[in-house]
């Protein structure tokens, strides 16, 4: 999972988390605070009422407590109010549909204000009832009487708690969005250097040292930006350092070595005298050691080239067949006296090129040697084949294999593949197959391994009929 993906989904769980309790902490407290405020509020309307219909007994007319029930009727949730007048007989009702539905009991006399008492109506209406008793100084006493309606309370507290959850969803659904928006923008302002490096260090796998990471955070990724170039700095020096060392060995040796190639040649021309069978012997043996330490240091050159991105090819047509041909039948009598049967195929009848001729044949030549190297008995098949606009090389053997964990290493310079036990060690530079992607990618093409250990493998060149530049 990307480091962008884990970051939102980390974010937005904390988020919605966040949201959850805020929504259950919000509709539980905006309930309670309802049912408070409900309270006093109905408390205060049976005080003030209490108020009124004492101003009432003092003036010995109805005229205040009467509005003051008129009023308080428009309230939703009040199902009646009520003013019990000793002198007036039974109690006043509003609205006048209760007269009938409510009865009043109790002390008419003076008594401290009760609390609400929950009762049901005749009708089945389920009501919170307040009531308080009024007296005068003279001892004239009555009371009054707020009922308010519990279905109607539970209408306007779930219709409040709707409108509050409504206005907290739309907050919520912002403070989401939000929250999203916030780590969508972390999370890639974190993973961007963080590609940066990745790239860079998939860069410096592929030889390519000149290429530096941007990044000018201050923080513990731009310490690592900056931890990473100082690095690829240092390898890019010591990556000179061994260049130049290579080119001045190589330039050394080459020099007395053809020398000595040239004094050989004229001892075994005879142009010295005539030799024994013996001197003859040793003469050959010089020669041949003498040409693998000059292979070697070409291929040392020619990797150096590449590394150094100073490999140019020229490409012209290739017969590609008969270049093949000719170095398979080079190489017949090895495989012939290893007991390995070298053959070549071609798949399609008319398989045109346009490469650098000399490249393509140090690729073939490279392959099929590493082939008969690394097996001892079994066959070798050289292939050519088109497929796609693509001209397709492949050279398979049943040799000893390749551990699936190194198939990326053997191209590494000097990289040798491990070789079982019980087998006989093959000489080599470790830098054939190096040449052989390096001169490919040239081209503008890859190199496919297909390998199992102990059963063989599958080198597959894949070239470009016309050549792009890379």
């Amino acid at each position: 999972m990307k480091l962008t993906t884990r970051f939102f989904l980390s974010h937005s769980g904390v988020v919605l988390v966040a949201l959850l309790v805020s929504f259950f902490l919000v509709y539980e407290g905006s309930r309670l605070f309802y049912l408070r405020q409900a309270k006093q509020s109905q408390g205060q309307a049976i005080a003030d009422f209490a108020l009124a219909a004492k101003e009432s007994l003092i003036q010995h007319e109805d005229v205040a407590v009467l509005n003051f029930m008129k009023s308080v009727v428009k309230n939703p949730t009040l199902a009646y109010s009520a003013y019990s007048n000793p002198t007036a007989g039974n109690p006043v009702v509003l609205p006048p549909e209760f007269q009938k539905l409510v009865s009043f009991s109790g002390d008419l006399k003076f008594s401290p204000s009760n609390g609400p008492n929950q009762r049901r109506l005749p009708n089945g209406l389920e009501v919170l009832e307040w009531t308080s008793a009024v007296q005068i100084g003279n001892g004239t006493t009555g009371r009054v009487w707020l009922g308010y309606s519990l279905p109607a309370m539970a209408k306007d507290l779930e219709d409040q708690s709707a409108k509050w959850m409504r206005l907290e969803l739309e907050a919520g659904a912002a403070a989401l969005l939000v929250g999203l928006l916030v780590s969508v923008t972390l999370g890639r302002q974190m993973a961007a250097p963080l590609g940066k490096i990745r790239d860079g260090i998939q860069l410096v796998r592929s030889g390519k040292l000149g290429s530096l990471v941007g990044v000018k955070r201050k923080d513990e990724i731009g310490d690592l930006a900056r931890d990473f170039n100082s690095m690829v700095v240092q390898l890019k020096e010591l990556d000179e350092m061994k260049r130049d060392f290579m080119a001045g060995v190589t330039h050394d040796l080459g020099t007395p070595l053809h020398a000595i190639r040239s004094a050989i040649n004229y001892l075994q021309a005879g142009d010295a005298g005539p030799l024994t069978e013996k001197q003859s012997e040793y003469l050959l043996m010089v020669s041949n050691s003498t040409s693998h330490l000059t292979a070697f240091i070409n291929n040392l050159l020619t990797t150096a080239r590449i590394e150094a991105a100073k490999v140019d090819p020229y490409p012209e047509p290739v017969d590609v067949f008969a270049h093949v041909k000719e170095l398979v039948t080079l190489y017949q009598p090895q495989a012939v006296e290893n007991g390995v049967r070298l053959g070549l195929v071609k798949k399609n009848q008319y398989i045109s090129l346009v490469a650098d001729v000399t490249m393509f044949r140090q690729i073939v030549l490279n392959l099929i040697s590493n082939a008969l190297k690394f097996t001892p008995h079994g066959e070798v098949e050289v292939i050519l084949s088109e497929e796609d606009g693509d001209f397709i090389l492949e050279v398979r053997d049943t040799g000893i294999g390749i551990d699936p964990m190194h198939t990326q290493l053997i191209f590494e310079k000097f990289y040798r593949v491990h070789q079982p036990a019980g087998t006989p060690a093959r000489q080599g530079s470790g830098l054939g197959l190096t040449i052989v992607k390096g001169l490919t990618e040239a081209h503008g093409g890859r190199v496919v391994v297909e390998s199992v250990l102990g059963k063989g493998s599958n080198f597959k060149v894949i070239l470009p009929k016309q050549p792009r530049r890379v």
